[in-house]
């Protein structure tokens, strides 16, 4: 993106200590393609704003304003903006956001009350893409509240470089026929002690991430729900849902799993079709469960392969051919995965040093 530029003197510094795969490109790590890879590059292109019309916003009012309609709009988010609930913004198209350095989206509101919980919501929406954000929420609390970001009937989102702690209901969950998602060096974790004593009963809903909300959705999500996981990170406190797939082809590579104590990392849900290569399962349980076990929604696919950690495995139920990614990405060996995606400097998260 010809906005973001990089601190090429301190990357000297760097590249002197580091090797060539650790970093080849300004800040980013030799493997950041720097592109919406995957489902978000399939049926139509995700360019986002072009770079075009850029506004800074440092209150949630100017972000919700930019954000609505469909002109493009280049919206650089700087310091801290404070939500005491979801924001939803429906049929927005052509919009391109970057977190600037040590900029937040938080909401820090714990309540019982719903409404209170959340940060953004994408209804609708296309052509998006989202980059260097931090969102930053009270804690898992089973209620049935709204997660640190949710996509919605929305489609060809580029999700990069993110950074998402301690959702109320998730920290990132994709439904409601989304598609042709791609989600690329985001980290996903849960700092705060979640809360016990929902209405859910779950007293540790540490949930990052559904993409699919339920098995009787199939007039909405089925053929839909196409998402791209690369390069992610799903780091400490995370207890499942990394991600739990329904309906959708899930290709998920080259990401670290490094949450110790979960329950799972990958569900296998109904009519999911689910291809994970080339990641690292570091001291963790059950890297991937399966969830299409109720009567008349038993159908999924899983192909597990490359993996540390993980077997290599092929299992299904039902007609189903086994998903393999057609489209142009770039992999490497699960070996270096840890040490790529946990580089403080270029991993996982917001990472990348954008300017105005």
């Amino acid at each position: 993106m010809k906005k973001i530029f990089f601190a090429f003197t301190a990357v000297a510094m760097l590249l002197a200590s580091c090797s060539k795969e650790d970093d080849s490109n300004g800040n980013r790590s030799a493997y950041d393609e720097d592109r919406p890879v995957g489902w978000a590059s399939e049926n139509g292109v995700t360019t986002g704003s072009g770079d075009q019309n850029p506004v800074t916003v440092t209150t949630r009012e100017g972000l919700i304003s930019a954000l609505n309609g469909t002109d493009p709009q280049t919206i650089y988010v700087q310091g801290t903006i404070s939500f005491e609930g979801v924001c939803i913004i429906e049929g927005a198209a052509n919009k391109t956001v970057y977190g600037l350095p040590g900029s937040v989206l938080l909401n820090p509101i714990h309540s019982d009350d719903t409404l209170t919980s959340g940060i953004l919501t994408l209804l609708n929406c296309h052509n998006i893409i989202l980059r260097n954000l931090t969102f930053k929420s009270a804690g898992a609390y089973d209620i049935d509240g709204f997660d640190n970001l949710m996509l919605k009937g929305s489609h060809h989102v580029w999700v990069d470089h993110c950074d998402f702690q301690d959702g109320v209901d998730g920290n990132f969950d994709i439904v409601s026929g989304s598609d042709n998602i791609s989600v690329t060096w985001c980290r996903f974790r849960y700092l705060i002690q979640p809360w016990a004593g929902g209405e859910g009963g779950n007293d540790r809903h540490c949930n990052s991430n559904l993409v699919g909300s339920s098995d009787k959705t199939a007039a909405t999500d089925s053929t839909h729900l196409n998402v791209t996981f690369a390069n992610c990170w799903w780091d400490e406190g995370c207890s499942e849902r990394m991600p739990r797939m329904r309906f959708g082809k899930a290709h998920v590579y080259n990401c670290l799993f490094t949450c110790s104590g979960n329950l799972y990392c990958i569900g296998a849900g109904y009519a999911c079709n689910i291809y994970a290569e080339n990641n690292a399962f570091v001291d963790v349980n059950n890297p991937w469960s399966l969830y299409a076990t109720k009567t008349g929604y038993t159908d999924y696919n899983i192909t597990m392969t490359g993996n540390i950690g993980a077997a290599d495995t092929t299992a299904k139920s039902g007609n189903a051919e086994y998903f393999v990614p057609t489209y142009n990405y770039k992999k490497y060996e699960a070996s270096k995965v840890q040490k790529v995606v946990s580089n403080s400097e270029n991993g996982a998260g917001a990472t990348i040093l954008i300017k105005r």
